[in-house]
């Protein structure tokens, strides 16, 4: 497992080794060069979204609000071994949870960032290594108990797969982050150490993963949010110096998270069933609001022309349990009970109507403060491309 007070120096030895392999005039360009021009190998994707958000809950004010997501992505094949994604996307800057923009601001241009930039490197003559480096998505099973969908991590990773048997295979992955890099004080980072293995049953499959990720510095987090420029929510206990101004995080965080997900062929070719279950555990929290436990349930989700799709979450994330910045962007934080139902169908080629309602409360408040369930209906159009 992965210790979350290791020196500070260790990240950037990792990602340096992993950035030379990656590299495209490496060994692999020596092998073979990519087949065709650069321009003929080059894909674009993306997706847009356009939402809207209510806010209902007794003693509160009903809120409205008209949302939009937009992200741009280009793929290609550098050579043989090497490839390279970049991905813009609207959102607000101060937040790594969200590509979400808010209908608001007097008709202002809205902001679109660099969201993804990374290599990812898969030697022909080793297949089963996998090197990564940049800023990329997620190389490993997880949920939004721990981090959200949006969130893109930051500096490398190295991962080993390979089948043991027709039925059985086995991931093994590092992952080695840059949470904050300052100049005159010790980085804020995050390493992790991830292990999967897959058993198949004809079509049926049944997968299980254990993953550890500590947190080095951790307190910058906590300062980043207060001073700027995170935006993110904060709901974990935080220190306070004399003034009252937060200085850190009372707890560390090394967090355990353990995933069983099994999907089930029901016969019909779009509407595979898909169930997962989640426990998650902080083992440096400085209380015993330590846990989080996660489940979904999935019918559908092929994305077929005229096929729809029905969902359930169940989400319950004790105050220490995450990172509360990290976790998913629709559910106020940590010391959450949430319960999410989704419904989705697919009119038309590459476009989707989702019906969503998140309806969540706080596992514990101040005496005497109102805990009323806030529900929050989403009614989306999606087009992807």
């Amino acid at each position: 497992m992965i210790l979350s007070n290791m020196p500070r120096f260790v990240p950037i030895v990792l990602l340096g080794a992993a950035f030379f392999v990656a590299l495209p005039g490496g060994a692999s360009a020596q092998r073979g060069s990519a087949p065709g021009p650069w321009y003929e190998r080059i894909q674009f994707g993306g997706d847009f979204r356009s939402r809207y958000e209510g806010f209902y809950q007794d003693g509160r004010e009903t809120r409205h609000r008209s949302r939009f997501r937009l992200r741009l992505r280009i793929d290609t094949d550098v050579n043989d071994d090497t490839h390279l994604q970049i991905q813009i996307a609207s959102g607000d800057p101060g937040t790594p949870v969200s590509t979400n923009q808010t209908f608001t601001s007097f008709f202002r241009p809205k902001p679109f960032s660099l969201d993804r930039a990374n290599v990812r490197y898969n030697p022909s003559g080793a297949s089963a290594l996998t090197l990564g480096i940049g800023k990329f998505g997620s190389p490993m099973t997880r949920t939004q108990m721990l981090w959200d969908d949006d969130l893109n991590f930051e500096g490398g990773y190295e991962q080993v797969a390979w089948d043991v048997s027709e039925a059985v295979d086995v991931t093994l992955l590092a992952l080695q982050t840059a949470v904050n890099e300052v100049s005159r004080d010790a980085d804020s980072y995050m390493l992790g150490g991830y292990g999967e293995v897959g058993f198949s049953f004809g079509a049926h499959r049944l997968q299980v993963s254990v993953a550890d990720y500590g947190f080095g510095n951790v307190d910058q987090v906590a300062v980043g949010r207060a001073t700027g420029p995170l935006s993110s929510l904060l709901t974990n206990l935080v220190d306070l110096d004399a003034d009252g101004n937060i200085v850190g995080l009372v707890s560390d965080f090394n967090m355990v998270d353990a995933i069983v997900e099994a999907e089930f062929d029901t016969g019909r070719e779009d509407y595979p069933f898909r169930v997962l279950g989640e426990y998650l555990r902080n083992t440096k929290a400085a209380s015993d609001l330590d846990t989080g436990v996660w489940f979904e349930a999935e019918y559908g989700g092929s994305r077929t022309l005229r096929t729809y799709t029905l969902g359930y979450t169940y989400g319950r994330i004790q105050k220490e349990a995450a990172l509360s910045a990290f976790v998913f962007s629709d559910m106020p934080g940590t010391n959450t009970e949430l319960h999410m139902v989704n419904i989705a169908y697919v009119p038309l080629p590459n476009l989707s109507l989702d019906l969503t309602m998140h309806v969540t409360r706080r596992l514990a408040v101040d005496a005497g403060a109102s805990n009323n369930w806030l529900t929050r209906p989403h009614v989306a159009a999606i087009v992807r491309f």
